[in-house]
């Protein structure tokens, strides 16, 4: 099962397009990385980050909490990836809308990721 999975994997990064969001998903984590390494050290003990919660102590998060967007982001787009690696030799369409999603879905955190940050240094 293992090998089948692999060559599944195998064939899904030769498609260009395919190997292209792969890649653009890769920079997004990296963007994390360099971004959480940067403004870690001004991150306060603890941050607001549940605005939709009552105003009371229950909003407030501490660094880590805000670890769960890159986390999700990262969930989220392996999950896609090896649902569309099983449907690539059948479904190539789904496969991409699959592989696709998890990129926009990403990006989208990456974005709240940044714009939490900026708000709260």
């Amino acid at each position: 099962m293992y090998i089948r999975f692999k060559n599944n994997v195998v064939s899904l990064l030769k498609d260009r397009e395919l190997n292209l969001v792969f890649r653009l998903f890769i920079l997004v984590m990296i963007i994390y990385l360099i971004i959480t390494a940067i403004k870690w050290k001004s991150f306060s003990p603890q941050l607001p980050l549940f605005y939709s919660l009552p105003r009371s102590s229950d909003q407030l998060g501490n660094p880590f909490t805000l670890m769960l967007l890159p986390f999700f982001s990262l969930i989220f787009f392996i999950g896609n990836f090896v649902i569309a690696s099983y449907l690539y030799s059948k479904e190539k369409l789904a496969s991409v809308i699959l592989v696709i999603s998890g990129l926009v879905l990403s990006i989208l955190l990456l974005i709240t990721y940044i714009k939490i940050v900026l708000l709260i240094t």
